[in-house]
């Protein structure tokens, strides 16, 4: 094996290390209902979600600053309601979560025709209030994500058919270490070109000693 040959092998290792990085959203679904998601990908970082009902303060300590929220601005919010569309509402073999919103837990087989999946932010800093970025899921069209809206403290989503809250903590999700059979192989590769570089080595020294 020429050290080329060797070079080439060693980066397809490396190459397979590092596609373990990369984490492949998984979707928990009960029942035909879609209740959350793992390993969605916000801006690099990796976060479990799930949907549920209930009031801004009781799912959201209090919901009444940045620090209270999953997502503490806009811009944020923005960028996980658009990773949910993008990765977790697909239509797929374990349901047609795009194409039809009353899989979505949360949200009621008689709401209207589209459901809003919810991102909550801190609305105005310093203020009692909180800020919603949705989009929502309507059959036969794309998701669309929804202007800026003021959401009341008290408001119970379970008492809004077709309203439900996202709300994301962080993967456990690490990087995926290399397979024992990929390190064997690039230990393999590895032993194998230092021995051939070893031996044409001996044999240029005896060529030389002969002449």
């Amino acid at each position: 094996m020429t050290i080329r040959s060797l070079a080439i092998a060693a980066a397809l290792v490396a190459l397979t290390a590092t596609s373990g990085l990369a984490a492949t959203v998984q979707l928990n679904v009960a029942g035909g209902q879609l209740l959350g998601a793992r390993n969605v990908d916000v801006n690099g970082t990796f976060y479990d979600v799930e949907f549920v009902d209930g009031t801004c303060v009781a799912l959201f300590n209090g919901c009444t600053s940045a620090s209270d929220f999953d997502f503490s601005t806009r811009t944020l919010a923005v960028a996980a309601a658009t990773s949910l569309m993008n990765t977790v509402f697909l239509d797929g073999p374990l349901g047609d979560f795009d194409s039809d919103h009353t899989l979505t837990a949360g949200i009621e087989p008689n709401s209207v025709d589209f459901g809003f999946i919810s991102v909550p932010y801190e609305f105005l800093p310093g203020s009692v209030s909180a800020g919603t970025i949705s989009f929502w899921n309507e059959p036969g069209d794309t998701d669309n994500l929804s202007t800026t809206s003021r959401i009341k403290l008290t408001t119970d989503t379970s008492n809004i058919d077709e309203i439900v809250f996202a709300r994301f903590t962080p993967s456990q999700i690490t990087a995926v270490p290399l397979p024992a059979s990929g390190l064997l192989l690039f230990a393999g590769l590895a032993g194998l070109g230092l021995g051939q570089a070893r031996r044409k080595t001996g044999e240029a020294r005896k060529y030389s000693a002969n002449r």
